[in-house]
């Protein structure tokens, strides 16, 4: 299922959300995460359903973060929560059956409290320290990675400080994804960094 480049929305960015998502969905990114912390509800709900609409013909999935209601309401492919959204299983019940459900987890330790059959799977990191998200947890690096990797079934995507020279490092630790924000949001060109971002994961 979870396989790939995956692309999280940089709200902070020059270039407006709606055109990040559009140039990494066009270049081959299939999964594309939603996430600001500022915009009301309302204001996400629209933008949700906008990506939704012009991202499903170009076969990418739209994960909305940390809002439930959001998720819910725009019909989302699925929902990403952190270590301090709330209960898994919480989440779960909200969003149904049906919905995809990512966790992020930030150290090796966290893989023991997640309830077993909810989450589908794991945002792990940060890799390396980020410049996108400032209040981010302490890096764990490649070692962390493949320990976390060999700790739990759930498909991985590791996230923090990746560029697509860290593909091959990041699919030799067992991870079955590559979550990106900056390398794709603050590049010169967004269509052509995304591109060799999936292309870098490809020739691996």
């Amino acid at each position: 299922m979870m396989n790939g480049i995956y692309f999280v929305t940089d709200a902070d960015a020059t270039e407006p959300v709606h055109a990040q998502a559009l140039a990494a969905a066009r270049a081959g990114v299939r999964w594309i995460q939603l996430r600001d912390k500022t915009a009301d509800n309302a204001a996400m709900i629209a933008l949700a359903r906008d990506l939704r609409r012009v991202l499903r013909p170009l076969g990418t999935r739209l994960i909305v973060n940390d809002r439930i209601e959001v998720a819910v309401a725009a019909r989302a492919d699925g929902l990403h929560i952190g270590q301090s959204d709330g209960d898994p299983q919480a989440a779960r019940a909200q969003i149904g059956p049906d919905m995809i459900l990512g966790l992020s987890v930030e150290d090796a330790s966290q893989l023991d409290s997640i309830p077993a059959g909810c989450v589908d799977y794991l945002g792990v990191g940060p890799i390396r320290a980020s410049a996108s998200k400032a209040d981010h947890a302490a890096p764990i690096g490649f070692e962390g990675l493949r320990a976390a990797v060999a700790q739990t079934d759930l498909p991985v995507v590791a996230i923090g400080g990746l560029v697509a020279d860290d593909a091959a490092v990041v699919r030799g630790a067992g991870a079955c994804g590559m979550a990106v924000v900056s390398a794709i949001s603050r590049a010169p060109s967004m269509a052509d960094a995304a591109g060799s971002l999936v292309a870098a994961w490809r020739q691996v």
